[in-house]
């Protein structure tokens, strides 16, 4: 999980802080143009907002989860889905971000946390062998 959140933060923060510097909020965009939604007592941020970090952070949580307990049930994989679905929505209720920041947000949340777990879990752990470590419950007590 944190190889996979920090493969996507990394990518999130370099697009933000280093190529898309000048992409302004929607409420930053419309607020002298059009009535634009704000909600009370928040205080929104003015640049930066391609792509979403919220919803690339919720997807890839969700996404390696369910990858890595395939075995957990349906309802609860859904769940955690809609969860980041509910994420996604904030941030454009919150007048945060466009419509584009949420989907690419999802597309590279998915994205890394699909390519962690392909490449640590499935390639390098159990061509090795040496992924036992990772199925073991950390609270199992012997005794």
């Amino acid at each position: 999980m944190g190889a996979s959140y920090a493969l996507e933060g990394i990518f999130v923060q370099v697009l933000k802080q280093i190529v898309f510097t000048d992409r302004p909020r929607p409420w930053a965009a419309y607020v002298d143009k059009f009535a634009v939604h704000l909600v009370p007592d928040f205080t929104p941020y003015s640049n930066n907002s391609f792509p979403s970090g919220h919803t690339a952070t919720a997807f890839c949580m969700a996404t390696i989860i369910v990858l890595v307990y395939p075995k957990l049930n349906k309802l609860w994989q859904l769940s955690f889905f809609i969860i980041a679905l509910a994420v996604a929505f904030s941030r454009i209720y919150l007048s945060q971000h466009y419509f584009l920041d949420i989907y690419v947000g999802a597309i590279i949340g998915i994205l890394s946390s699909s390519i962690i777990y392909y490449y640590f879990y499935r390639h390098k752990f159990k061509s090795l062998k040496q992924h036992l470590w990772l199925d073991r419950n950390l609270l199992h007590l012997k005794g």
